[in-house]
């Protein structure tokens, strides 16, 4: 069974029908305090009534869970200082209102087609007005926190394995989130982030006692555990540490005590990273030593359970529809020694063979229903839940397909397990009311033996609900032991602990967020950057001017650790792949596959100063450069009379204007400009630009706030050529082939902008 929800279709799984979303102390946009400034209060009015039905946690939700873990939309101080949303005072370059202009989002306006209006050209102004009203003013609220190196954190770990026993010093580990507080983050999300790698450190055991949070650094930024406490070997931890690509060896005496005592040249590992990596496959199932079979994993956990329907010892509940599927489904519980095994049985059409309400009984004999895969959810010793997916034919899952479903909570959008699954089940099994039972006992077409079989294995109401709401004190009294906080997972942003550690890894980054990794301040950070040269320099005007994809820090941070930290980088033999290399082996993709990166020689210029612009590409595409001038008047500037092809080939950088360019780009006015820029991977046109090169040098917009907002919200009556067709640019000799996009949509274009300041 995979566990969530499709947009238009969907599969009916346990996991999302058995949880629900908890909104006890949820806020709603009438009772959260709204923004007194009429800016920002306009803002906040056209995101409630667009995107707090998908963003905002609370009752007013309208999904199983806020769509791709993020849940705090009407919370705008928050998301005004989370760069992967908001570039204050640039709102062409922040993905919050990139999604917007590429009609992305509304989702369920733009894609779905199922909303009750579309968002108004003051709606998307107000939006646009409130990011770039922002300016520079929006920081990280945390005052003069000093960062903590690498050093601090290592002479913290060397202390707290001298005071253990001798004989658990060799399996002390530790998890950091140290990079958090240098970044600012706030105390309860601190809270969240120590939540989330408890959670998955027990989600992730075999011993019988669940793990306590133990910290040992006075800002509760270092978790301490033992290899024992999970029943972990060494072998596992040097799993995670040959795939760790954030490793800093400070050249402090601590570092070699800790390599000394515990025979590990890398005790720590960073939560987020942890997160995203060890909560998918392969590592998931390596660490958890999940078989690669169903029949194999019923032997490991000591069921049967072909012997169990056959001796009507399992208790089942099918029903027509959950909260998330279209498909009837039927879940199955088994006794087990560490409490309970619960398996579905998923069927992917309506056909009679897949309809319980005409084969109740199966997966084996005559007259059989015929499903398609299956979830299985089974406790833990320690009362903590694992998770599996299947084939109808047995075959291990890393995630359900995607044509069949799909999880709106993921970056990706993949059912993937487990992370998708600890998202569903935050608060562990919940209830379900059986349809199958009552059908078939009062439907006297059935066979006597048929409706006595159901009546044996189908439990009454009463019996199911007790034995769902047993499973669910189960895995609330491990949290519980485990010293964590089951409510937290349903109220903050509305996203469970692990899902919120691992998306905030996920997230792309700015300057402030890059030298907080590395544990050093963000002006030391840029000048290591500009004195390391090369690639280097180019990493930092992308964080400067905007922010940076996580992945490309993530491969570049071993090569730049001692150029601007001063500790010299930890590159153990299994070091590659990347993390994100891990992933994309089980044909996964966790990133934004079309990044657009655009950086000037400066951010900031003097007046007639000449400006460079360099542009690069992941995908082939036709580039366009507008630039809004700082009284809001846009001219595109490339493609222009000079440069008319404008096909920029993938991850081949390009410079605009190029050294032989008859033209210059010189800065006229003082104040701040925008340079914006879009491309297009299946056609020519961006934003429905038309261009007259026989009679204008370049094209002019006007101003570009207007121009735009209306191209968002007027949908443009194609024009009708000769023959009565569309007319269509005729194409380049470079032009991409067109493609089928998919129903999600803008895959095929990228768009992004930079601010220059003149003097």
């Amino acid at each position: 069974m995979w566990c969530v929800r499709h947009r238009l279709v969907a599969l009916a799984m346990l996991s999302c029908m058995a949880i629900g979303f908890g909104h006890a102390h949820a806020e709603t946009s009438a009772n959260m305090s709204k923004p007194q400034d009429g800016v920002a209060r306009a803002a906040f009015d056209a995101l409630d009534k667009h995107c707090a039905r998908c963003h905002q946690a609370g009752p007013s939700l309208k999904r199983q869970k806020p769509a791709k873990n993020f849940g705090n939309v009407l919370k705008l101080t928050e998301i005004a200082r989370d760069p992967d949303l908001i570039l204050p005072g640039n709102p062409d370059g922040s993905s919050l209102f990139i999604q917007i202009a590429k009609k992305d989002m509304p989702y369920d306006c733009y894609q779905e087609f199922d909303c009750k209006a579309d968002p108004t050209e003051a709606d998307v102004k107000a939006i646009y007005d409130w990011i770039r009203s922002l300016g520079d003013t929006v920081g990280a609220a945390c005052g003069n926190r000093k960062p903590i190196g690498e050093a601090v954190v290592v002479r913290a770990i060397a202390k707290d394995i001298k005071a253990q026993e001798m004989r658990r010093r060799p399996g002390m580990r530790y998890v950091t989130l140290t990079h958090f507080y240098n970044a600012c983050a706030s105390g309860e999300d601190m809270t969240r982030y120590r939540q989330g790698v408890v959670k998955l450190l027990n989600s992730l055991s075999r011993n019988p006692t669940p793990l306590t949070m133990r910290t040992i650094d006075p800002h509760a930024t270092i978790i301490a555990f033992n290899l024992a406490d999970l029943n972990w070997t060494t072998e596992d931890w040097a799993r995670l540490a040959g795939l760790y690509p954030y490793g800093m060896a400070p050249s402090v005496p601590a570092y070699r005590d800790v390599v000394a005592a515990t025979g590990a040249e890398l005790p720590w590992l960073r939560g987020d990273w942890l997160a995203f990596i060890a909560s998918r496959p392969p590592l998931y199932y390596d660490l958890l030593k999940l078989p690669t079979t169903f029949a194999e994993l019923e032997r490991q956990e000591g069921v049967d359970v072909k012997a169990n329907i056959e001796a009507y010892l399992a208790r089942r509940a099918g029903f027509q529809k959950s909260g998330v599927s279209k498909q009837n489904r039927l879940i199955e519980r088994h006794a087990i020694p560490t409490g309970y095994f619960w398996t579905s049985y998923d069927f992917k059409g309506d056909a009679p063979a897949q309809s319980l309400f005409v084969h109740p009984l199966g997966p084996f004999g005559d007259g059989a229903f015929r499903h398609d895969g299956g979830e299985t959810i089974f406790s833990l010793p320690n009362g903590f839940q694992a998770y599996y997916l299947n084939t109808a034919e047995g075959e291990r899952l890393g995630k359900g397909p995607t044509e069949i479903v799909l999880d709106d909570s993921q970056r990706d959008r993949a059912v993937t397990n487990a992370i998708s699954c600890f998202g569903c089940h935050n608060q562990g099994i919940r209830q379900a009311t059986d349809d199958i039972r009552a059908h078939v006992l009062r439907d006297r077409s059935f066979p006597e033996g048929v409706r006595k079989t159901v009546d044996a294995l189908y439990a009454p109401q009463d019996e199911m609900k007790a034995l769902l709401t047993q499973d669910a004190e189960k895995f609330r009294t491990a949290m519980l032991a485990a010293g964590l906080d089951p409510e937290l997972d349903s109220q903050t942003q509305g996203v469970e602990s692990i899902n919120f550690l691992s998306k905030a890894y996920e997230k792309s980054v700015d300057l402030r967020i890059a030298a907080a990794e590395y544990g050093i301040e963000a002006e030391a950070l840029a000048q290591g950057l500009a004195d390391a040269g090369g690639e280097a320099v180019r990493i930092k005007r992308r964080l400067e001017q905007g922010v940076l994809p996580r992945q490309i820090l993530e491969a570049e941070f071993p090569d730049l650790v001692a150029k601007v930290s001063g500790n010299a980088p930890i590159r153990l033999a299994a070091l590659t792949p990347t993390a994100v290399e891990l992933i994309q082996d089980e044909n996964e993709v966790f990133f934004d596959d079309f990044d657009l990166a655009l950086t000037s020689d400066k951010s900031t210029y003097r007046v007639n100063d000449v400006a460079v612009f360099s542009v690069t590409s992941s995908k082939g595409c036709h580039l366009t450069l507008i630039n809004v001038e700082a009284g809001g008047d846009g001219t595109v500037i490339f493609p222009n009379q000079f440069q008319q092809d404008n096909f920029l080939p993938a991850n081949t950088e390009a410079q605009f204007p190029g050294d032989d360019a008859p033209f210059q780009y010189r800065l006229k006015d003082p104040g701040t400009e925008t340079l914006i820029a879009i491309c297009n991977a299946t056609g020519v046109e961006a934003d429905g630009i038309e261009h007259d090169f026989k009679t204008r040098q370049f094209t002019p917009v006007g101003n570009y706030r207007e121009f735009l907002t209306r191209r968002i919200v007027v949908e443009g009556t194609p024009k009708v050529a000769a023959q009565g067709q569309p007319a269509r640019p005729a194409k380049t000799q470079h032009e991409a082939p067109a493609t089928p996009k998919d129903d999600d949509a803008s895959e095929d274009l990228a768009r992004t902008a930079i601010k220059l300041v003149v003097r």
